[in-house]
């Protein structure tokens, strides 16, 4: 019976990476050294939860996996895209500028499945080492008189390039059954579930990173910058002269004149 469900589940998965790779691919060929300056990409990430009864049912989870370090992580920031023709980094885009929006639709009409995170953003990307990592957050709606509620996803996504793109993942779930509890039980708090991935990648591929709770599609496209508006070019001068008059056409040419 669990293998039957598991396999369910793993149909759906198919089923949206089918839908969503009928569109052309562009590899990534170019290498990091080739380029004169660090080379933008286009990003979106969409992080989901299993929820099928069986997920995660078979793995022995640590009570204090730790917290993914967000120190130096930047968060997504919203506003205009551009400044002076340029693109600016870390924006949050629009939702016209995605492309798992129906993989987000299709999980939430799924019994298997949870939609958590859908982020896209434009970047310049460095060597892995050098990667600023992306602070992602999801607020808790759990209410604590005594404390704040901690959040139930957070966490780091960083990418990286050397011949080839580099994804690092470091995601925190927390997840809150909600059960009603009387003056007499234990809440135990929530279950938390740590995802850590490493993956490289190519440019224009869909890329899934799975996990027996959390999962994490992740697309990464070369972002060529726009192209200056061209300056029109200089007018030439006119210059104008005057038809010589009458009078002057017909005066005689100077002479020296005779001193001997």
């Amino acid at each position: 019976m669990l293998r039957k469900m598991i396999v369910k589940q793993d149909k759906v998965i198919i089923l949206i990476l089918t839908l969503l790779l009928i569109a052309p691919m562009n590899l990534y060929a170019d290498s990091h050294e080739e380029q004169e300056s660090a080379p933008w990409y286009q990003f979106e990430v969409l992080v989901f939860r299993r929820i099928a009864p069986s997920a995660g049912s078979t793995e022995g989870w640590a009570l204090d996996p730790g917290t993914p370090n967000q120190e130096q992580s930047v968060q997504l920031t919203s506003g205009a895209l551009t400044e002076d023709g340029k693109p600016i980094a870390y924006r949050a885009l629009p939702a016209e500028e995605k492309s798992l929006t129906e993989a987000w639709g299709a999980m939430r009409r799924s019994r298997d499945y949870r939609p958590l995170y859908h982020i896209a953003w434009r970047q310049p990307v460095a060597h892995p080492d050098l990667a600023i990592p992306i602070s992602i957050n999801l607020a808790s709606k759990r209410q604590s008189a005594f404390e704040e509620p901690l959040p139930v996803l957070e966490g780091n996504l960083k990418f990286g390039i050397k011949r080839y793109l580099h994804l690092e993942t470091d995601i925190l779930l927390r997840v809150d059954e909600d059960q009603t509890l009387n003056e007499t039980e234990y809440d135990p708090g929530p279950q938390i579930y740590r995802m850590q991935e490493k993956r490289r990648m190519r440019s224009g591929k869909l890329h899934y990173l799975d996990h027996p709770v959390l999962g994490v599609f992740a697309i990464a496209n070369r972002y060529e910058m726009p192209a200056p508006p061209e300056e029109p070019e200089p007018e030439a001068e006119m210059i104008e002269t005057a038809p010589a008059t009458s009078t002057e056409s017909q005066q005689p040419a100077a002479t020296v004149p005779n001193t001997q």
